[in-house]
């Protein structure tokens, strides 16, 4: 398999769970729990991008 190949279903594969993590909350009304700079950091899921 090719580096290019594998890089692209890693990706698809990274943008999938990013949907459906993003989706779940949606479902559940919970806010996303991200890291930024250590700091935590709460998001509304319904003003992410999916």
């Amino acid at each position: 398999m090719k580096e290019e190949d594998l890089k692209s279903k890693i990706l698809v594969g990274l943008q999938d769970t990013y949907r459906q993590v993003v989706e779940q909350h949606r479902r559940d009304n919970q806010p996303l729990i991200l890291s930024e700079n250590g700091a935590v950091q709460y998001v509304d899921p319904f003003t992410v991008e999916i």
